[in-house]
């Protein structure tokens, strides 16, 4: 009789619900998964948020580095990973949403294939000209590529970046005739822009500060719904004229689909009260952006959103990359 019983607590202990273990999360190393190269923004915000989450939760987040194809090679590994909220995905507009937009054969769909956790941040981009050109507004430089057709250049980090897709947009909605030349990254393409290859990119900030500041370059207009802090006289896109030109990058967090609701909602507390952390909003301040935390159903409606959002660009440039 005494052994049967032992048979029967052991039994409840590996049996018990997803609920029951769930309280114990994490009981081991939790893997945030980074799409991209060491040293670029959303490596570095992940890095300051496992280094927060290791005092919040008082457990081991490792960044690991899966790079390939704008980010989804490292997304769609943890896809397939084990919906336990031991294997997160630190995702970026490029993974969570555009990505599988624009690939002609994306490897998973963002909607369906995650469960949302909490966003992070999310920002514009900053259209950008050199000082060589008379441009000091949307307007004119409008009225300087209709007097030059297809003599201005605009950059981009790739074929179906945001980046390319901003300037595809603006092209479309302000029909100027601008050509595209694209760059492996980020840092070859405004490299090639501080030299006079390109005359025209839309990049994030920071990057464009140290630039902006010695008057090497212009900032003409950001593509998010609102202004920037850092640059309260540059107005939006929408503000210029061209509201369809609305292009944000974001940071958040998702797990692999199916994974349990006490640990979404363990890690959505978790990572909101890291994003209070002055460390942490120090790091968002250098990516010109400002927490913007809430719950992961509203995670997953903005990812949801910016989804469709993201094939409605895709029909209306006309251009997907091979």
């Amino acid at each position: 009789m005494r052994i049967l019983v032992c048979l029967m607590v052991v039994a409840g202990l590996f049996f018990q619900s997803p609920v029951a273990r769930s309280e114990e999360y994490p009981s081991r190393p939790v893997t945030l998964v980074v799409g991209f190269p060491p040293g670029g923004g959303p490596d570095i915000l992940a890095r300051q948020l496992a280094a927060a989450l290791n005092k919040q939760l008082h457990a081991t987040f490792i960044v690991e580095n899966r790079v390939g194809a704008i980010g989804t090679m490292g997304a769609n590994s943890v896809v397939q990973a084990a919906p336990d909220g031991y294997t997160l995905l630190f995702g970026v507009a490029s993974n969570l949403v555009i990505g599988p937009a624009v690939l002609r054969n994306p490897l998973y769909n963002p909607v369906k294939s995650f469960t949302p956790v909490v966003e992070i941040a999310r920002g514009p981009y900053v259209l950008l000209v050199s000082s060589k050109l008379p441009a000091q507004s949307v307007a004119e430089l409008v009225d300087y590529a209709k007097q030059n057709p297809g003599k201005l250049n605009f950059g981009s980090v790739g074929p179906g970046s945001p980046h390319h897709y901003a300037g595809e947009l603006f092209k479309k909605a302000a029909n100027i005739d601008i050509v595209h030349v694209a760059y492996k990254g980020g840092g070859p393409a405004y490299n090639a822009f501080l030299a006079g290859e390109i005359q025209v990119l839309f990049d994030s900030m920071p990057g464009p500060s140290a630039a902006l500041q010695a008057g090497t370059i212009r900032a003409l207009a950001v593509t998010g719904a609102k202004r920037l802090n850092v640059m309260p006289n540059v107005p939006t896109m929408a503000e210029a004229g061209y509201p369809k030109v609305d292009i944000s990058f974001m940071f958040g967090v998702v797990a692999p689909q199916n994974t349990p609701r006490p640990i979404i909602e363990k890690l959505n507390a978790a990572i909101t009260d890291a994003l209070k952390e002055p460390a942490m909003r120090e790091a968002l301040a250098r990516q010109s952006v400002e927490a913007s935390p809430g719950t992961p159903e509203a995670f997953g409606a903005l990812i949801a959103s910016e989804y469709k959002r993201w094939n409605e660009i895709v029909e209306l440039t006309g251009f997907r990359p091979d």
